[in-house]
């Protein structure tokens, strides 16, 4: 049995400033935290999804509250010309929740799964480039969902 004082895994964003969001709420509610990862993605941000992300740790007397300051609002997420390319199609604007964990770091873009029909795998094969559906991907569970 870990003791009330060990650090434990709280949440996993894939974008660097929303974790830093996440964080600046729970210190300001009183609640020490610290990110992991953080570096990495911002240098590389293609590696997020293989390194699970910026991941914010608390202290295990403190996840539940944290927990419930987190999914009390839901952190913004950035918009603007700069967003990446595959957020500016999502097909709708409320940022929405994972089924499978109800985690709400979700991203819509290319699929990681096989998700290749007959014409987009002709294609594929034709234009030797991968031409992959788009699905929406939570980075705390690994789960795709439309």
């Amino acid at each position: 049995m870990s003791s009330p004082d060990s650090v434990v895994f709280l949440e996993s964003f894939y974008e660097p400033m929303a974790a830093n969001l996440a964080r600046t709420r729970l210190e300001a509610a009183g609640i020490p935290c610290f990110l992991s990862n953080e570096n990495l993605v911002s240098i590389m941000p293609l590696y997020s999804p293989i390194t699970g992300g910026v991941r914010l740790h608390v202290r295990q007397s403190d996840a539940e509250a944290a927990l419930e300051i987190l999914h009390d609002e839901a952190v913004p997420r950035a918009t603007g010309p700069d967003i990446a390319s595959f957020a500016a199609d999502a097909p709708d604007p409320v940022t929405p929740r994972c089924p499978r964990c109800g985690s709400s770091d979700v991203a819509y873009g290319p699929a990681t799964r096989n998700t290749y029909g007959f014409w987009s795998g002709l294609l594929s094969v034709l234009l030797r480039f991968p031409v992959r559906g788009k699905r929406f991907h939570c980075f705390h569970c690994g789960n795709e969902f439309k």
